[in-house]
This record gives C-alpha cells, structure tokens and sequence, in this order.
C-alpha cells in the first residue's frame, strides 16, 4: 500500500500526470485486470491514493526506477558535457 508520503515523493519525481506512464508501464508488462484489458485510470489513482493492489503497486515502483536510472544517466552526461567544455578552455 502507497502512504501519503511516498506518493506525494512519486509524484513530484514523475510529476501528476502520472497515470498514462503506469497504464504503458503496465500494458508494456502485458500485466491488464481480470478482464483482459488495461487497467483503468481511475483504478490507478485508486492506488496511488493507498488502495492496495501487487501489480498495480509494482508497476508504479518500476515507473519510479525506470525516472531514477533517466535522470542519473542525464546528470552523467551533463556533467560529461561540462568537463569536457572544461578541459578545452
């Protein structure tokens, strides 16, 4: 289940729109509910806001990861860029 506090840290690091990156997080998963389909949005904000569900959750956590691993790899080459203005000045 997502406390209050993990879920405002989620979505300031994923921002409020957050529902279209977990439903193609989910269906990229092959991961739908009961019925085959995709899960709804209204069932992902249900999560988000402490309803528990394992795949639901689980793919929000990938969704999180996946934003972490983005903005490191961009500060790596930010910082690559930047020393190589560096070294030829």
């Amino acid at each position: 289940m997502i406390t209050d506090i993990e879920k405002q840290a989620i979505k300031k690091l994923i921002g409020h729109r957050y529902v279209s990156l977990i439903q193609t997080e989910l269906n990229d998963s092959d991961e739908f509910n009961k019925s085959g389909g995709s899960y709804s949005s209204g069932h992902i904000t249900n999560v988000m806001n402490g309803e528990k569900h394992d795949v639901i959750e689980a793919a929000i956590y990938r969704v999180v990861e996946k934003k972490h691993k983005e903005i490191e790899a961009r500060k790596s080459l930010i910082n690559k860029k930047s020393a190589a203005v560096t070294a030829d000045s």
